[in-house]
């Protein structure tokens, strides 16, 4: 994610568009870490690094509409620490702690001159010491708080305000626990996008049914806020769109990958060279890596099995290569900076991970002519492998399946060049240049957009009534309200929960009394729709070519729900 946040940002620049990276964290060693991703061909040496302190280090806070108060440490707090900046040594922030409170802090932020321009505190709640209460306050240069918020996030989406002030820029955010409170930032010029680097849902969920991420809950119950919706492959987009319905807000943007812009040589890769490039985790799933090459060299083909990476799986993969007495047939290397020439040199890329957003490995694979293996699995493998045509997909935890793909492709060296030939053909969608131009269509579209998509989000909907007709149907009546925007269209959407390869079916309004709509269920509504474990009632409004997709219900204020018993009586619950 983070590679693709600074890679992005680098094309952006190189094409004319000025572009920067935001952090918030309060990193005395922010410029350091700066010069290490330049250095390490990261970060583009004119992208800036925007971060929160160094911006209110050297801005000044504009003041709010009350008056500015003066800042005033009360005589119970008691220096603690001190920390200064790693570049000029300068004093960065001072700790306080107060005598016989254990869950009360203060730190004041410096600038370079001395003077306090950011104040964190937290007290203990009335009459409980565990519940502390947050305050940070913005302090202009004279010493008067200029600005007083509740919450670490309420600084984030001030500090994003003064920074669009400013630039006039839009704002893609890639960090998930930034979406997580940017969803609820907002400004009058600025489109903002969240980018889905991984699945919906928690690890081994069901994509249409399945417990959601808990990383990415506030960005799906709060998905009409963003101007753009980005996911890496269309199966990623579907699921999402399944499960929660079709949104004009929702684009597929590939991660960037450019190679060598000739295939490399086929006869300069080594014949039994297999590469796996990632992290040493368990979504990973590298050990079944090792039992599939074990089971290729215990069919008689030559292999050999490169690492490249590491993490907190590699204790236990290195005994796992020793129980399979496969020392010989697998090197770990680290972490290392020529993966590209590894890939020129191998034959297979092999990957078994339990899910994927979209596999960089792949894709730099294919971008380099190195055929992938890899497990079908959610998400990405399946939008990049057309299998047998550019590398082959596994079902999940098929060893035999995949250790016989491998095997063919280290020993049959027409049907590995003939699939290393089309990989690198098929690999050219992805380059920089078509990736930055699907940026700028979807950045324009937004803003283009931008004003319907606002009165969209803005509308509200709940179910004023429901009412049983003689004929076993039922007439919903559905309150919608858009303030002074004019709807061009609304209708009703039953979808069968569960179902993929389900299409939701359409049901328009018959009446229609100002704001209140009225549909009819037909009383043979479930039969036409058999399958699934229930219908879900998706209400759609739209205005001109923009649509959004909402889930029906009476209310929060709603205390008691109506059902019916297996007889067919009402009760409450």
């Amino acid at each position: 994610m983070t590679a693709m946040c600074l890679k992005r940002a680098g094309l952006f620049h190189e094409r004319g568009v000025p572009s920067a990276v935001v952090t918030f964290d309060a990193n005395p060693s922010i410029e350091e870490l700066r010069k290490n991703l330049v250095d390490a061909g990261r970060l583009h040496p004119e992208v800036p690094l925007l971060n929160l302190h160094d911006f209110y280090a050297v801005h000044s806070p504009a003041l709010s509409a009350k008056k500015p108060q003066d800042r005033v440490r009360s005589p119970e707090w008691v220096e603690s620490g001190r920390t200064h900046r790693s570049g000029d040594g300068s004093l960065f922030h001072i700790d306080y702690r107060m005598p016989g409170q254990d869950s009360a802090a203060r730190r004041e932020y410096h600038r370079r001159d001395g003077t306090v321009y950011l104040i964190d505190s937290a007290l203990p709640a009335d009459g409980d010491n565990q519940k502390p209460t947050r305050t940070l306050e913005l302090v202009d240069p004279d010493g008067n708080v200029a600005a007083t918020l509740a919450s670490p996030a309420k600084l984030y989406r001030r500090f994003l305000t003064d920074l669009v002030d400013l630039s006039h820029a839009d704002v893609v955010v890639d960090s998930k626990y930034s979406a997580g409170f940017l969803w609820a930032w907002k400004h009058p010029q600025a489109v903002k996008f969240v980018n889905f680097h991984s699945t919906h849902v928690a690890a081994g969920q069901d994509p249409l049914t399945g417990k959601l991420s808990t990383a990415h809950q506030k960005i799906i119950q709060n998905r009409d806020a963003w101007d753009g919706i980005t996911f890496l492959t269309e199966s990623q987009r579907t699921a999402f769109v399944k499960r929660f319905g079709e949104s004009s807000n929702t684009v597929v943007i590939s991660n960037p990958v450019d190679g060598p812009r000739t295939l490399p040589a086929f006869g300069a890769r080594e014949p039994r060279s297999v590469l796996h490039v990632g992290r040493f985790t368990m979504g990973k799933n590298i050990g079944d890596v090792l039992e599939i090459i074990k089971k290729v060299a215990l069919d008689g083909t030559p292999v050999h099995l490169d690492l490249v990476g590491d993490g907190e799986q590699r204790r236990v993969l290195e005994d796992r290569v020793r129980e399979l007495g496969a020392e010989d047939l697998v090197t770990f290397h680290g972490h290392v900076n020529d993966v590209a020439e590894r890939l020129d040199r191998a034959r297979v890329l092999l990957l078994c991970s339990k899910f994927e957003g979209q596999s960089l490995a792949v894709l730099e694979a294919q971008a380099h002519g190195c055929v992938p293996v890899a497990y079908d699995v959610d998400f990405g493998p399946r939008d990049m492998i057309e299998n047998p045509r550019n590398g082959f997909l596994v079902p999940f935890g098929e060893h035999d399946v995949a250790a016989r793909a491998v095997s063919r492709l280290l020993a049959d060296d027409c049907l590995c060049e003939a699939l290393s030939s089309q990989a690198f053909h098929d690999s050219q969608r992805y380059r920089s240049d078509l990736i930055f131009e699907q940026w700028m269509e979807a950045l324009d579209m937004a803003r283009t957009h931008k004003a319907t998509r606002d009165a969209l989000a803005a509308a509200s909907v709940r179910i004023a009534g429901i009412m049983f007709r003689p004929d076993g149907a039922m007439d919903l009546q559905v309150d919608v309200e858009t303030g002074a925007e004019k709807l061009d269209s609304v209708w009703l959407e039953s979808r069968q929960r569960g179902v993929p390869d389900s299409d939701g079916r359409k049901i328009e309004h018959h009446r229609q009394c100002e704001r209140s709509f009225h549909f009819l269920l037909p009383a043979d509504l479930r039969a036409q729709q058999p399958d699934g474990e229930a219908l879900d009632l998706n209400l759609v409004l739209g205005i001109g070519s923009m649509t959004r997709t909402m889930r029906l219900g009476a209310g929060p204020r709603m205390q008691t729900t109506p059902y019916f018993t297996v007889y067919g009586n009402l009760s409450l619950k």
